[in-house]
C-alpha cells in the first residue's frame, strides 16, 4: 500500500491517529530521558568519576566534597536568566498547572528543556531529588508539541492534547522507573485525575514505547531489589505500624519542603545566588552524610542489602528530607520521587530493623519493609497509591510483596490526607 494511503487513513480515522500521536511521543520521551539520564552520568563522572558516590566523595578532601554542590549551584544560576521565574515550578506540577488550573499557560519548551540541562547539573554535582520531574514536564511539551505538529482540527484539539500531555508523562515515567504500567499509572491518577479506556489505550502505547527505549539504550534495571516476602499473617500488625510511621515522615518532609521554600524566598539576595547558597548547605552535609548524594540510587540499593545500621539508617530520614527541601528550595531542579523512595526505603529499613529485632521469628528482615517504606512513602507524598505500587511490583517482578505494600501503601496515604492540605506539587509555586 502507498504511504499516502496510510497517511489518508491516519488522518480520516481519529483513533488510529492518536495512537500514531501517542506512540511518537513515547518514542520522543523515552529518547529524551535517556539523553537526560546520560547528562547525570557525565556530569557526575566529571565531578567524582566513574563508581559508587558514596565511596567516592570518602576518598576526596573535605573541601572538594564540599564545593561539589557550590560548583553545581553556580552553574544552574547561569540559566536564570533564561527561565522566567513564572514558570520556575517543579515539573510535574508545571504539568498538573497547565492541565487544571483557571489561569493556566501553555508549556514552554525552551524553559522545560533548560530545567533538564539544569537537573543533570544539579543531580550531577550532588543535589538531592530525582529524574522524574524534568523528564514529566519534557514529555509533557513533547505531547503537547505533537498536537500542533499534526494540525488538530479545533473540536477536537483540546481533547487530544490532554491524551498527549498524558501520553508523555506516562513515558517519561516509565523510561525512568522501567515501570510502563506504572506510567500508566501516574498519568490517570496524578496528571489526568480519571481514567477512561479511550484515553488509557494511547497512553499505554506511549508509556510502552518510553519503557522500551529506555531499557534498550540505559538498561534494564533501575534499582537492584532483593527477594523478600512476608513471613507471617501477624507481620500486618507491624506493616501498620509502619503506615503509621510512614504518614508521619510524609507530613514532616511535606512541612519541610514547604518551610524551606519559604526561607529561600524570604532570603534577601537575587535568585541566581540561592541555588549557590543550596549547594553550600548541601555541601556541608554531604562531607558527613555522602550517602545523600545525587539521586541516591547507591545508597537505596545499600539499605535494601541491609548494609547500613539502623541508627545510620534513622539518621538518613532527617538528612535526605532536609537536603533535598533546600535542593529544591534553592531552586535546584529534579523531582521527589526520587528523594520518596529514598527516604522510603531509610523509614522502612530503620524501623524494620528495630521491630524485626524484637520479634524475630515473626517478622521478616530489615530489607522487606524498606521495600514496603519505597512504596509507601512514595504514594503518600505524592497522593498515588496505585501508582506507587505497581512500581514497586516492576522493581521486585515478585508478587509476594505487592500484598503488604498495596496496604501499608493506601493506609498512610489515607492518613496523611487527612492530615495535611496540600501536595507536594503545590509546594513550589
Amino acid at each position: 500500500m502507498p504511504i499516502i494511503n496510510y497517511l489518508r487513513i491516519l488522518k480520516e480515522d481519529q483513533d488510529i491517529l492518536v495512537s500514531f500521536m501517542a506512540m511518537l511521543v513515547g518514542l520522543a520521551t523515552g529518547f529524551s530521558v535517556v539523553l537526560f539520564v546520560w547528562m547525570i552520568n557525565y556530569v557526575q563522572a566529571l565531578m567524582l568519576g566513574e563508581g559508587d558516590p558514596i565511596y567516592l566523595t570518602q576518598a576526596m578532601a573535605w573541601w572538594q566534597v564540599f564545593l561539589l554542590p557550590v560548583a553545581g549551584g553556580c552553574l544552574v544560576a547561569v540559566l536564570f536568566p533564561f527561565i522566567p521565574k513564572s514558570i520556575r515550578m517543579y515539573g510535574v506540577g508545571e504539568v498538573i498547572q497547565t492541565l487544571h488550573a483557571k489561569n493556566r499557560h501553555p508549556l514552554s519548551p525552551r524553559a522545560a528543556f533548560l530545567k533538564l540541562f539544569g537537573a543533570s547539573i544539579t543531580l550531577g554535582s550532588g543535589g538531592a531529588l530525582g529524574k522524574e520531574g524534568p523528564s514529566v514536564e519534557i514529555g509533557a511539551v513533547i505531547g503537547a508539541a505533537m498536537t500542533r505538529l499534526f494540525r488538530i482540527p479545533d473540536k477536537m484539539r483540546d481533547e487530544i492534547k490532554v491524551i498527549m500531555i498524558g501520553s508523555g508523562a506516562a513515558a517519561a515515567i516509565a523510561a525512568v522507573f522501567n515501570s510502563p504500567f506504572g506510567g500508566v499509572a501516574f498519568a490517570m491518577e496524578v496528571i489526568l485525575s480519571h481514567m477512561h479506556l479511550r484515553i488509557s489505550s494511547p497512553i499505554f502505547l506511549a508509556s510502552a514505547t518510553g519503557a522500551i527505549v529506555s531499557t534498550t539504550f540505559v538498561g534494564p534495571e533501575v534499582i537492584h531489589v532483593p527477594s523478600y516476602h512476608w513471613v507471617s499473617f501477624w507481620e500486618f500488625g507491624t506493616y501498620a505500624g509502619l503506615a503509621v510511621l510512614v504518614a508521619v515522615v510524609g507530613i514532616l518532609f511535606t512541612n519541610i519542603l514547604r518551610g524551606t521554600r519559604k526561607a529561600f524566598d524570604a532570603l534577601p539576595v537575587p535568585e541566581w545566588g540561592k541555588p549557590i547558597i543550596g549547594g553550600a548547605i548541601v555541601g556541608g552535609f554531604l562531607v558527613f552524610f555522602p550517602h545523600v548524594y545525587g539521586t541516591g540510587t547507591e545508597a537505596v540499593e545499600h539499605t535494601l542489602n541491609e548494609d547500613f545500621a539502623w541508627h545510620m539508617l534513622l539518621a538518613l530520614v532527617f538528612v535526605k528530607a532536609f537536603v533535598t527541601a533546600v535542593t529544591l528550595g534553592s531552586r535546584g531542579f529534579g523531582g521527589l520521587f526520587g528523594p520518596a523512595l529514598y527516604m522510603g526505603a531509610v523509614t522502612g529499613g530503620a524501623y524494620g530493623a528495630l521491630v524485626h529485632s524484637l520479634f524475630p521469628g515473626m517478622t521478616g528482615s530489615s530489607g522487606a519493609y524498606a521495600v514496603v517504606g519505597m512504596g509507601a512513602v512514595l504514594g503518600t507524598i505524592a497522593n498515588a497509591p496505585i501508582t506507587a505500587t505497581i512500581i514497586i511490583f516492576d522493581f521486585t517482578h515478585d508478587y509476594r510483596m505487592i500484598l503488604p505494600v498495596a496496604v501499608v501503601t493506601l493506609i498512610s496515604t489515607f492518613l496523611s490526607v487527612k492530615s495535611r492540605t496540600k501536595s507536594i506539587y503545590q509546594v513550589k509555586g
